[in-house]
């Protein structure tokens, strides 16, 4: 996935940093119950099931806090 022009700026105006890889502007990370409670709130903030023993987010900026 690529982002746009207009897409990259506006992250990087509101201060994240855009993912840049051999992919394009994103990646992929992956939890599994094994994760402990990590699994277990990104399920509940993000209303998934976890039916599958497995959840996937495609990321496409960073930030870290002050």
């Amino acid at each position: 996935m690529k982002l746009t022009e207009e897409q990259k700026e506006l992250l990087q105006e509101n201060d994240w940093d855009v993912i840049s890889n051999d992919q394009g502007n994103c990646s992929w990370i992956t939890f599994t119950p094994k994760d402990g409670v990590v699994f277990s709130e990104l399920c509940e903030q993000f209303n998934l099931t976890g039916d599958d023993n497995e959840i996937s987010f495609l990321v496409i900026g960073t930030q870290e806090g002050e």
